[in-house]
């Protein structure tokens, strides 16, 4: 399978940092189809129209990138048009300065209700790369795969002047499902492109998390870690050297929010149980190889980035059992 980058010309400077990074995480080059870059185009003497015309045929995985500059050129129309009749598997990732209420998306062939991101939204940007390993050739080091992301962020920050809070972008209508996400509708044979490595998932496509908050499995501060994460929108945790940073963050949510110092008291080996359930892994380590920054895996990350309401409630009713629990009336 192949990756066709659909994009406007105007903004190829964003689509060129994107196959820096695919390439740098694990992607064949010549698995690549980017048309601004002559190394991913068209050939020398080959007519452009059939040339697009058989690429698409081949049903590639279609990245959609998303612009002002995108929806008002016809070019891009027609073969946003031509991709989504095949039915390919897609991404949609928008720049900086793309509204998600303009008409045009709105109105489009692509469902605006399906889950996209910016491209400068680091968290997002790790789990699209993490998504890809079903089907391409992805490296597991997980180091190499930040420290990637990390360069494109701050390599497209001269390209725009940032009209959007990238870090807490929601779709337009949420998505409660993890096989709603980031990509595509996955009805049928969409399905298998995002899930995460079996051993994280259950039967019924859900996280281990997922499974063990619903079947009475999880332990009280785990819940408070992932009310934590859903409040603060921290889906990178501190680990080693950074870990009592982290600790001191958690108090401060703690009285803010009237808790018990349940999580602070246990962080450590709330989050050494869940790298060990393979829920968590190390994102970021030391000059020594040390590990100070821990990230969720994809599934789990996608269950707390846009949570269902049965998902919250849960969540709620443990928080709010433990806190009658502790009262002393």
């Amino acid at each position: 399978m192949k990756i066709f980058i659909s994009h406007s010309s105007k903004n190829k400077d964003y689509g060129n940092t994107l196959v820096d990074l695919l390439i740098s995480t694990g992607v064949n080059s010549d698995d690549i189809i980017f048309t601004s870059n002559d190394a991913h185009g068209i050939q020398t003497g080959k007519n452009i129209f059939d040339w697009l015309k058989s690429r698409i045929s081949e049903k590639p995985f279609v990245i959609y990138l998303l612009s002002p500059d995108y929806y008002k050129s016809v070019a891009c129309l027609n073969e946003m048009g031509a991709a989504w009749i095949v039915e390919n598997n897609h991404a949609m990732i928008f720049t900086p300065d793309f509204d998600l209420n303009c008409y045009e998306f709105q109105n489009g062939a692509l469902d605006p209700r399906e889950m996209g991101f910016y491209i400068n939204n680091e968290n997002r940007m790790l789990l699209f790369i993490e998504a890809l390993k079903p089907k391409f050739s992805i490296t597991n080091n997980n180091v190499l795969i930040n420290q990637k992301v990390k360069q494109l962020i701050e390599s497209i920050k001269p390209f725009h002047t940032d009209r959007t809070d990238s870090s807490n972008f929601r779709t337009i209508e949420s998505i409660s499902t993890v096989e709603n996400a980031l990509i595509g509708k996955f009805e049928g044979r969409a399905l298998d492109i995002l899930k995460s490595p079996i051993d994280n998932i259950t039967t019924d496509g859900k996280s281990r998390f997922y499974s063990d908050l619903f079947e009475g499995k999880l332990k009280k501060e785990e819940a408070f870690l992932a009310r934590y994460i859903i409040d603060t929108d921290r889906f990178n945790l501190g680990t080693g050297w950074q870990e009592s940073g982290e600790i001191e963050r958690i108090k401060t949510w703690e009285d803010i929010n009237c808790f018990e110092n349940i999580l602070s008291n246990n962080y450590h080996s709330v989050i050494k149980r869940l790298e060990m359930k393979k829920l968590l892994l190390v994102s970021e380590v030391t000059s020594h190889g040390n590990p100070k920054e821990m990230c969720l895996v994809e599934n789990f990350a996608n269950e707390l980035l846009d949570p269902s309401k049965v998902l919250l409630d849960k969540l709620n009713e443990i928080v709010t059992t433990t806190q009658n629990e502790e009262l002393p009336f």
